[in-house]
């Protein structure tokens, strides 16, 4: 899922429902479910064969420390991690 679709259906829920709580599920089977704290975070997002999910770095810390994610540093972020 894109931002711009995320994006799409959150305003489209907010409006019929402005009061609603925001939780995240911890996995697709919902073993668990907690409310979300923050904001959206802009960072890089790659998929990896070691984990079932992926890494995400975020960009400030790609900022902060651009010695320790040269990789990152001049690249477009791709993602949003929402919790």
């Amino acid at each position: 899922m894109t931002l711009k679709e995320y994006s799409k259906s959150i305003r489209e829920l907010a409006a019929k429902h402005p009061d609603a709580l925001v939780v995240s599920s911890s996995d697709d089977e919902g073993n668990s479910f907690q409310t979300v704290h923050y904001a959206g975070t802009l960072g890089f997002f790659s998929k990896n064969s070691r984990s079932s999910g992926g890494e995400f770095v975020d960009i400030g810390s790609v900022e902060q420390s651009p010695d320790d994610y040269e990789y990152f540093v001049g690249k477009n972020p791709n993602a949003v991690c929402v919790n």
